[in-house]
């Protein structure tokens, strides 16, 4: 097994909370399976089915290179069991076979259709509940380990922005801007890989540069600062827009390192900007600072977007901010983790108040057809006095 006893202590107590969840909510066991929270528990992502009883030890039920996983996992028992068949005679020969009418928590906002059948018929008589609202409420809160990753990602943020700051010229292309983020990255040792939750979400290579009209085009699922894409088969993120003198230029990237993502935004300009582009990053730093000060534990996510909100209406940018006339969206930032787009989404309708230990993002914009984007994204830890702001790098309108 590789990992350490301190390791090994971590992973066991994140398991331990869930089966105290399972037990909150009267379930008699879990199937973890989606690889960030199998990553979470299990202390590994080789394919395995993690089989989580409310109480007693978990079962890891690897579906290919047991060899592998045995040794990754800091779980003592693990099984070759490549289908739920499998899995189901295995659990009858240990005595965990769950009765007629049992509850089995699943991850059912990501899980297959075919998965979920295949499980109704080797676990008859079992009834599904949706488990990904007890572990994404657990991710929410990030240990010392965690936290440790995400602030490493944030050094390959700084690692790109110089590297953006090399390529920014007239003449570039969106892409090539973004292909020296990423080069950056990797370079630094970054996964190369972000991982969303949503089933139907994707980035390119992880993150977004627009440039001049494209910074006020929504596309996609997300109401932001999108970009175009290089087609409609992902329209969405750098095109082959070629940066011109006098444009602002919005890079939102994650990155992440050994799983774990930051995201963060910022905004540059191609020369020197105009009084009035100084002047519109100016009204956003002011708003973003004034949201970041309220981040204390016990706000919530919608008390935090009113207030941005507000702020907005103040500059008298209202239909300029988180997106454009009717095509905005009704949010301030999110949480981050595992995933890049973790649960919560920080803004209307979120009442829950924030717990020590979680990890968001605050990322206004305003988008302003004829004159550009200006956006600033920070990744933020809520501590008991308030809040740490992990993101180091300068908020600033940069340009070359």
């Amino acid at each position: 097994m590789t990992h350490g006893s301190t390791h090994s202590q971590v992973y066991r107590k994140r398991l331990e909370q869930l089966q105290a969840n399972l037990r909150q909510k009267g379930w008699q066991a879990a199937l973890v399976m989606q690889p960030r929270d199998l990553y979470y528990y299990a202390g590994t992502a080789q394919p395995a089915n993690l089989w989580v009883p409310d109480e007693g030890d978990p079962v890891l039920f690897t579906r290919r290179v047991h060899k592998l996983a045995q040794e990754a996992t800091w779980i003592d028992l693990t099984v070759s069991a490549s289908g739920f068949g499998e899995m189901s005679r295995a659990l009858a020969d240990l005595d965990l076979s769950l009765p007629s009418g049992a509850i089995l928590g699943v991850e059912q906002d990501v899980l297959p259709y075919r998965l979920v059948e295949g499980l109704k018929k080797n676990l008859e008589g079992v009834t599904l509940e949706n488990l990904s609202p007890l572990v994404l409420k657990q991710r929410f809160v990030k240990d010392d380990e965690e936290l440790a990753r995400i602030r490493k990602a944030v050094e390959l943020w700084e690692k790109g922005h110089e590297a953006i700051m090399e390529t920014l010229a007239a003449g570039v292309a969106e892409y090539e801007v973004a292909a020296a983020m990423e080069n950056a990255a990797r370079r630094g040792g970054g996964d190369g890989m972000v991982w969303p939750r949503r089933w139907d979400s994707y980035l390119p290579a992880g993150g977004i540069v627009a440039s001049g009209p494209n910074t006020w085009e929504v596309s996609g699922e997300a109401m932001t600062v999108t970009g175009v894409g290089l087609s409609q088969a992902l329209p969405w993120g750098p095109s082959s827009r070629r940066l011109e003198a006098g444009d602002l230029v919005v890079v939102d990237f994650a990155l992440s390192y050994e799983g774990y993502h930051c995201d963060m935004t910022r905004t540059y300009c191609v020369g020197d900007p105009s009084q009035e582009q100084r002047d519109l990053w100016e009204r956003l730093l002011e708003l973003h600072l004034q949201v970041v000060d309220r981040v204390r534990p016990g706000v919530t996510g919608e008390e935090l977007y009113l207030v941005a909100r507000g702020l907005a209406e103040d500059t008298g940018l209202i239909y300029n901010f988180m997106g454009v006339g009717s095509e905005r969206g009704s949010y301030i930032g999110h949480s981050i983790g595992l995933e890049v787009d973790e649960w919560p989404v920080l803004g209307a309708g979120y009442r829950e108040p924030l717990p020590v230990g979680a990890v968001i993002t605050i990322e206004p914009k305003f988008m302003v057809p004829g004159q550009g984007a200006v956006m600033v994204e920070d990744d933020i830890v809520v501590t008991p006095s308030g809040h740490e702001v992990i993101s180091t790098l300068e908020r600033e309108l940069f340009f070359r």
